[in-house]
C-alpha cells in the first residue's frame, strides 16, 4: 500500500485507514487502504525563501545526515544544529535550497557524487537555479538592446522565480523520483580545467604581491576587461572545438562546446533585426562588448568588485592559498546574490563582501552567511521556521513529520 500515516477515519467506510497518497502543487490526495475511497484536499498558499548553499555546506550537511562525518570533526555541533534547522524550515515549507550548475560540476569530482547529488535534490524543493552563464547572457542581451537603442544601462529585474526551474511555492511531494545519471566521464576534464585555473590564479596572486596594485587599479582593469575577456573566450572555444573535431580521439567530443558561439550568433542576429547590415553585424557586436555601460552588468560588476577586493588584500600582504574554487564562489555570488534571499558562502568571500567599497558600491538582495559567524545562519533558519503559520506547521507535521 502507498498510503502514508497518520491515518484517520475514512469518510466512506469509517475505518481508521484514511491516509496520505500523494502531495502535488497545492493539494494532497487522501485514500483509504480498505475501501479505496479517495479525495483531494486543498493546501494553503506558500511563499518560500530561496537560499543558496555553497558546495562545502552541501557536503557537510550530507555527511551530517548520512552520519559519515568523522566523530569529533571540526564544527560537529554546528553542522548537526544546522541540518536540524535547515530541515525544519524546509519541511515546514518555508525555504528551498536549489541546485545550480556550479554544484553539479563540484559534485562530479566528489568521491560519492550520486549520493551527494541525491542529498541536495532532497533539499532543493524539486527546483534548480538557471545556469550562471545563461543569466549572464540574458543580462548582456538586455544591455545590447539598450546599446542598439542608444539608451543608458538598463534596469535589471531580479525576480527569483525568473531564474528557477521548477515551482518555488508548491508543497513538497512525499515521494522523490531520482534519475541516477553517471557523470563521472566528465570528471577528468573538470579536474584539468580546475588545475589550469588554479595555476593561473597563483601566478596572478604572485604579481599582485609583487606589484601591489590598488583596489581602484584592479577594479578599473576588471571592469574594462569585459570586451577583451569575452572575445578571448570566444576565440578559445572556437579553437578548442576545431582541435576536438580534427582529433582522432573519440573522447574529444566531450571537449565540444557551443554556448559562447551560439550566444554571439544570437546577438549578431539581434543587430541584424535592428537594422545593422548583415556583413557588419558581428563587428558591431564586438564594438558593443567594449561599451562602457557594460561596467554595470550586475554579474560582471559584482565579480569585478570581488576580484579587486581579493587583489587588494594580497597586495596588502594578506596572502592566502589560491584555489580554483574561489572562482566558482565569486561566480555564484555575482550571479545569484541579486536574486536569492540568502547565501551560505566561503569564509573568505563573506569577508571580502564586508569591505567598505563592496558594501557601498554594489547591491544585492541576499543576506550573506558563512563560518565566520555560523550561529547567525542557524538563527536565520530558526526565524524562518517560526514564521510559518500554525496551519502550515500542523499540515507539515502530518504530511512530512516536521517538528
Amino acid at each position: 500500500m502507498f498510503e502514508l500515516p497518520p491515518f484517520r477515519q475514512c469518510p466512506r467506510c469509517k475505518k481508521e485507514t484514511f491516509g496520505t497518497l500523494s502531495v502535488g502543487d497545492n493539494s494532497v490526495t487522501k485514500r483509504c487502504q480498505q475501501c479505496r475511497y479517495s479525495h483531494d484536499e486543498g493546501l494553503p498558499d506558500l511563499d518560500k525563501r530561496v537560499i543558496y548553499l555553497d558546495q562545502f555546506a552541501v557536503s557537510e550537511l550530507y555527511k551530517t545526515k548520512s552520519k559519515t562525518r568523522k566523530p569529533g570533526a571540526a564544527h560537529e555541533k554546528f553542522w548537526q544544529d544546522c541540518y536540524a534547522a535547515a530541515n525544519r524550515a524546509y519541511l515546514r515549507q518555508q525555504v528551498i535550497f536549489p541546485i545550480s550548475n556550479l554544484h553539479a560540476d563540484e559534485t562530479i569530482v566528489w568521491h560519492s557524487p550520486e549520493e551527494l547529488r541525491l542529498a541536495h535534490e532532497m533539499f532543493s524543493g524539486e527546483t534548480s537555479l538557471e545556469r550562471t552563464e545563461v543569466i549572464a547572457a540574458e543580462q548582456e542581451w538586455q544591455f545590447a538592446e539598450a546599446y542598439i537603442k542608444k539608451q543608458p544601462a538598463p534596469a535589471i529585474s531580479f525576480n527569483v522565480d525568473d531564474i528557477l526551474t521548477g515551482e518555488r511555492n508548491v508543497w513538497l511531494p512525499v515521494f522523490h523520483i531520482n534519475v541516477n545519471s553517471n557523470m563521472s566521464i566528465f570528471a577528468p576534464g573538470i579536474r584539468s580545467d580546475r588545475a589550469t585555473a588554479e595555476a593561473s590564479l597563483q601566478d596572478l596572486a604572485d604579481q599582485w604581491a609583487q606589484k601591489k596594485p590598488t583596489f581602484d587599479e584592479v577594479l578599473k582593469h576588471e571592469l574594462n576587461a569585459y570586451g577583451p575577456a569575452m572575445r578571448q573566450a570566444l576565440v578559445a572555444q572556437i579553437k578548442r572545438n576545431e582541435a576536438a573535431m580534427a582529433s582522432n580521439d573519440p573522447s574529444s567530443v566531450l571537449q565540444l562546446s557551443f554556448n559562447l558561439i551560439n550566444r554571439y550568433q544570437q546577438l549578431t542576429d539581434l543587430f541584424i533585426k535592428s537594422g545593422t547590415p548583415r556583413n557588419a553585424a558581428f563587428n558591431e557586436v564586438l564594438k558593443f562588448l567594449d561599451w562602457p555601460e557594460n561596467h554595470f552588468q550586475p554579474a560582471h560588476r559584482i565579480f569585478a568588485y570581488l576580484f579587486a577586493a581579493l587583489a587588494w588584500r594580497i597586495s596588502s600582504g594578506q596572502r592566502t592559498a589560491m584555489k580554483a574554487s574561489i572562482l566558482n564562489d565569486f561566480n555564484a555570488i555575482a550571479t545569484y546574490a541579486p536574486f536569492v534571499d540568502a547565501m551560505f558562502v566561503d569564509r573568505q568571500c563573506a569577508s571580502l563582501l564586508t569591505q567598505g567599497r563592496l558594501r557601498s558600491e554594489i547591491s544585492y538582495r541576499a543576506k550573506i552567511f558563512s563560518m565566520n559567524d555560523p550561529n547567525a545562519f542557524i538563527g536565520y533558519l530558526d526565524d524562518i521556521s517560526e514564521q510559518a503559520p500554525p496551519e502550515i506547521v500542523m499540515l507539515s507535521k502530518d504530511l512530512y513529520g516536521a517538528t
